[in-house]
């Protein structure tokens, strides 16, 4: 089964899918010169109220333009593409537009359990990540948790280098557990509507 026809299987189903192995390590080896660039605080809340709390989340940021991304992450952002036009057409989700940045937690770092759509904007139906580090063990922390809407912690997903996770982005409040060294990921939305 390829990985488009698993995450479509697994996201019927399911509602969330983890694809191990889709980066191979040369290819993660190549990505990792774009977390040496400028990165910033990320905030919480909407862009015109939007704050750094360092209590919820400690992540680093950088925006990156789907349209015109680092060469480094073509095949990411093709697999996106046409991870995109399969939901669109098989489970009819209406999908417009995704985007995404590179994302950095230093060692210490956490961000606290939330839902990825915000209270007066709908549009984001799918969330998704790639795990970009070169090495995690069991031991790194920086787990994915999932929750079901009782609040129970549904999986736990460890960050593996080169793998993907991908969810419906009402469905599953989430949090990224304390990492003990630096986790490197793109994580991105796509959308019903059009970004502008």
């Amino acid at each position: 089964m390829s990985t488009l026809e698993q995450v479509l299987q697994d996201l019927e189903i399911h509602g969330f899918s983890v694809i191990k192995n889709v980066i191979e390590a040369p290819e993660l080896l190549k990505i990792s010169g774009l977390f040496n660039q400028e990165f910033t605080p990320a905030k919480v809340g909407k862009v015109d109220g939007a704050q750094r709390v360092e209590e919820v989340r400690g992540d680093l940021t950088h925006w990156l333009d789907p349209a015109n991304p680092p060469k480094e992450l073509s095949s990411i952002m093709n697999l996106l593409g046409e991870i995109k036009a399969s939901l669109n057409s098989q489970l009819f989700m209406g999908l417009k537009d995704f985007e995404c940045h590179l994302s950095k937690y230093p060692a210490g770092t956490f961000y606290k359990k939330h839902i990825d759509r915000f209270e007066k904007d709908s549009s984001r139906s799918i969330s998704f990540i790639f795990y970009l580090h070169e090495e995690w063990t069991n031991t790194d922390g920086g787990e994915l948790l999932l929750y079901n809407k009782t609040n129970e912690v549904l999986e736990m997903i460890l960050p593996k280098p080169g793998s993907m996770v991908i969810f419906l982005s009402e469905k599953f409040p989430h949090e990224v557990k304390k990492c003990l060294k630096e986790r490197r990921s793109l994580t991105g939305w796509m959308h019903t509507k059009l970004l502008t």
